[in-house]
């Protein structure tokens, strides 16, 4: 998942299960049964919920770092136009990058909880 719309369209598709789920519980389903899915309902949706604000947390740290680099490149080349080269510039611009390259790897790394997530309870109910 490399933007927003990807997780939107699974959160949707979860949506759209848990609807067909209580579909087929129908209106006068009781016990346990449907407890025991409307608390399954429930748990999935607050999980998805905390994965799109930790998604969107990741998301504004990437384009705040992004900005950074931009403001820090543009200075570059405006010192390099004028013949300057400043050790400091250069050193912002790549930790710039590195913060960049951080930020990426933190959202990949909550890209695969993401996948992980959705995985596991399907693995443990095929065994």
């Amino acid at each position: 998942m490399t933007d927003t719309s990807e997780l939107e369209g699974r959160v949707l598709s979860a949506l759209e299960r848990t609807a067909l789920a209580l579909d087929g519980l129908g209106p006068n389903t009781e016990g346990e049964g449907r407890d025991s899915l409307i608390e399954g309902i429930k748990a999935d949706v607050r999980r998805l919920q905390e994965a799109l604000r930790t998604r969107d947390a990741l998301l504004q740290q990437m384009r705040a770092v992004n900005r950074s680099l931009r403001e820090s490149n543009a200075a570059l080349r405006a010192a390099q136009a004028k013949g300057l080269v400043q050790a400091d510039l250069l050193n912002f611009a790549l930790e710039g990058e590195l913060a960049g390259l951080r930020a990426t790897r933190d959202v990949e790394k909550a890209e695969i909880e993401e996948v992980l997530a959705v995985l596991e309870p399907m693995l443990k109910e095929a065994g």
